[in-house]
């Protein structure tokens, strides 16, 4: 036997190995078995290969589709009608382990939403940890959407920090716990002793306010990240409009959040048609810091928004955007919205 004919029937072999295995990944359930067919041709191919080079003398006769084989080809043609009679049981199994990896999908997004709308025992518990989580659009990998978890302080290479500001666009004070408070600190510069000691972003947004009392809901401005360029890698701060003050009620969110989003991403990708380079943005669940909101509705609604933007938008150069969850119950309700959002791949089958 030469050595091009053992070389090749072991590239056979293992090429039949390498796309057994990889069929049998979880994520190929629902077609597992018909994979297997190209897997049983290699094999065949490999075992005629080298049985009549090794053995030229073998016979081998049959009758496929109306035509009498023999020798290698009747070798082979055994094996392929024989796999093609398995796999036409197959499909079967195949509809079965779809069911059953859908089923599986959708059960852990419903423990999630109960976790979320329950909460767990006590206070919600603040994450400490960074991670993140992604999700393609469904027939376009161009375009993500994701969470991360924790501190907004703790997120480093996010391109773009959204700020959810009020309509009159006066950031919090800086030792207030809100996202409008963590940007303007660690956007202003301080001091050795971590003191503020000059207001880079608010001074920069009051700027943009022009002397106006108030934006419309919904609107942005866009201001640079002050130190944050230098401590997170943040290059720009999209401020919008998302809660209004009423007097001695506290905020509430914008009736229109959707259109929040929408206006955010158009906001990068204007920065992007005049040469930056804005390919991540990072949105808090706009709106419900103060507690007077309905923070799944808000999760489906800012991840349904970033969907359909991206539907109607398919050149924007904004590859992703991520939801930021900083508790427990954040973290529940977003993954939620983000698994069963049927403009995402991840989502089950209607």
């Amino acid at each position: 036997m030469s050595a091009l004919v053992l070389t090749v029937t072991a590239v056979l072999i293992l090429g039949g190995v390498a796309l057994q295995i990889w069929s049998s990944g979880a994520d190929r359930a629902g077609r597992q078995y018909a994979l297997q067919l190209p897997v049983i041709l290699l094999y065949s191919l490999a075992g005629a290969l080298f049985v009549f080079s090794a053995f030229p003398d073998s016979l081998s006769e049959g009758r496929a589709l109306g035509f009498s084989l023999g020798g290698s080809a009747g070798f082979v043609a055994f094996f392929m009608v024989a796999s093609f009679s398995w796999l036409s049981k197959t499909r079967r199994r195949d509809e079965l382990a779809a069911d059953v990896k859908k089923l599986s999908r959708e059960n852990k997004a419903l423990r999630r939403q109960l976790l979320g709308e329950r909460g767990p025992e006590g206070p919600s518990r603040p994450l400490t940890a960074s991670i993140r989580y992604e999700v393609p659009l469904a027939g376009d990998h161009r375009h993500r959407l994701g969470m991360i978890t924790g501190d907004l302080a703790n997120v480093l290479g996010v391109d773009v920090w959204v700020n959810t500001e009020n309509t009159r666009m006066e950031m919090s004070r800086s030792s207030e716990a809100t996202i409008s408070a963590t940007i303007r600190y660690y956007g202003g510069r301080r001091d050795e002793g971590g003191q503020l000691i000059y207001d880079t972003v608010a001074l920069e947004l009051a700027e943009q306010m022009a002397g106006r009392a108030y934006v419309t809901a919904g609107q942005v401005l866009v201001t640079g990240p002050g130190e944050l360029r230098e401590s997170h890698q943040v290059k720009r701060i999209v401020h919008v409009g998302a809660v209004e003050g009423e007097p001695t009620s506290g905020f509430r969110p914008v009736v229109d959040l959707g259109r929040c989003v929408r206006n955010i991403l158009a906001a990068v990708d204007r920065l992007n048609e005049d040469g930056e380079g804005l390919r991540s943005v990072v949105l808090p669940l706009l709106g419900t810091g103060g507690g007077n909101s309905d923070v799944r509705k808000t999760a489906e609604t800012l991840v349904a928004a970033a969907v359909d933007y991206f539907r109607s938008h398919p050149g924007s150069r904004v590859r992703i955007v991520y939801l930021l969850a900083y508790t427990e119950v954040q973290a529940a309700i977003s993954r939620t919205a983000l698994d069963l959002e049927p403009g995402l791949a991840g989502a089950p089958e209607a």
